[in-house]
């Protein structure tokens, strides 16, 4: 539909400009005589080139305009309509020289006709003569700005639109990565704890039969604790589905003091201790970080330092909370797992999310971790 605007009006315009024309004439003069006839439709008709030869255009309807002004003066003062017609073309399309150029040339070719026909032009003329050339060229500009604001506010729309794109794709990618997370401190942590517990197990089967039951339970619950926050951080993606919401809330601090007695329950030596009092409204997203900071710390102190003792601090302040976690050096046939992991790089991820830092280093006989949550980001 679009594509035959530009066609239907390149047609209709030059054919209602000669027709203008010629009525003029003929109305003036009273009769049809052949030459101004046809000098009066050329002059129309050659608008048919204005858009995509403007300033060619300009020069052929000019001229045959003041032809028709010495053939027929009546019929040329109304001919002037299609050499303005070719200025606003030609100034809605081309640069600032070619329009100045053009209106330059306007002016003198009004005046020059004037002034071979009437003498020296009056002063209403010159005020004609000059509205003549600048009505165009202001209705070319009026035009041109539309345009130029039109242009900018759909390059702003898809600006707009290709930000929103992208913001969606960096959420979903936040989202992404939070619940990778989630899924490698569970499941490291309970495969952790299951490997442990296997291998004494194991151990104890020829030795002392009778305790195997309590490695098996220990097994159990831990598969069981990983099954339920699995099954929570799967129900938060299927929630856009329809599905039911998980009814479990996600852990925080208020679960520390059981993460840390099963540890000790699976043979790891736990002290801990809290400074200060916890708040009363903590976020749950510093709370959550505090939690798995501290669960990833003691799965890889179990992993890496097995059989080493492990110091928690809590520390609560007005406006944080420092979480602390130092192992000694363990015994190195008993390891659990080799080569590095991403377990520091997720829990400092979630450290910088809250607002927070994290840092973990080596020591001379050990390795420790400190986290600092502020309760609100700055």
């Amino acid at each position: 539909m679009r594509s035959r605007v530009p066609s239907l009006a390149d047609a209709v315009v030059p054919l209602l400009v000669a027709a203008v024309i010629v009525a003029a004439g003929v109305v003036h003069s009273g009769d049809a005589r052949a030459l101004p006839l046809v000098l009066s439709c050329a002059a129309g008709l050659s608008l048919f080139g204005r858009r995509r030869r403007p300033a060619a255009t300009l020069a052929v309807s000019g001229a045959l305009t003041l032809v028709l002004l010495h053939v027929e003066p009546g019929a040329g003062a109304t001919a002037v309509i299609a050499p303005a017609v070719a200025l606003y073309s030609l100034a809605l399309r081309g640069g600032v020289r070619a329009r100045v150029v053009a209106a330059v040339a306007a002016v003198a070719a009004v005046v020059v006709a004037d002034a071979l026909h009437g003498g020296g032009p009056t002063i209403l003329q010159t005020l004609g003569h000059v509205l003549l050339v600048a009505i165009p060229l202001l209705i070319a500009d009026v035009h041109r700005i539309r345009h130029a604001n039109l242009a900018l506010l759909q390059e702003r729309l898809a600006l707009a639109e290709r930000t929103r794109e992208h913001e969606a794709v960096r959420r979903a990618e936040q989202e992404r990565l939070a619940i990778a997370r989630d899924l490698h401190d569970v499941i490291a942590h309970t495969l952790t704890v299951i490997n442990v517990q296997a291998s004494t197990a194991g151990q104890l089967l020829e030795r002392d039969p009778a305790h195997v039951r309590g490695a098996l339970d220990t097994i159990e619950e831990a598969s069981r604790d990983a099954i339920d926050e699995l099954r929570a951080i799967l129900g938060v993606l299927r929630g856009s589905e329809g599905g039911a919401a998980p009814l479990r809330p996600a852990p925080g601090l208020d679960d520390v003091p059981e993460l840390v007695r099963r540890t000790r329950e699976d043979g790891v030596e736990v002290r801990m201790a809290t400074v200060g009092g916890q708040a009363q409204r903590v976020p749950e997203a510093v709370s959550l970080a505090a939690y798995r900071i501290l669960q990833e710390s003691l799965t890889n102190a179990r992993r890496h330092a097995a059989g080493a003792a492990v110091e928690v601090t809590l520390s609560f302040e007005p406006d944080r909370v420092r979480v602390a976690i130092e192992n000694g050096e363990g015994t190195p046939d008993a390891a659990n797992g080799h080569g590095p992991g991403v377990g520091i790089m997720g829990m400092t991820e979630r450290a910088v999310a809250t607002g927070g830092t994290l840092t973990a280093r080596r020591l001379a006989r050990g390795f420790r971790v400190d986290a600092e949550l502020p309760y609100a980001r700055s």
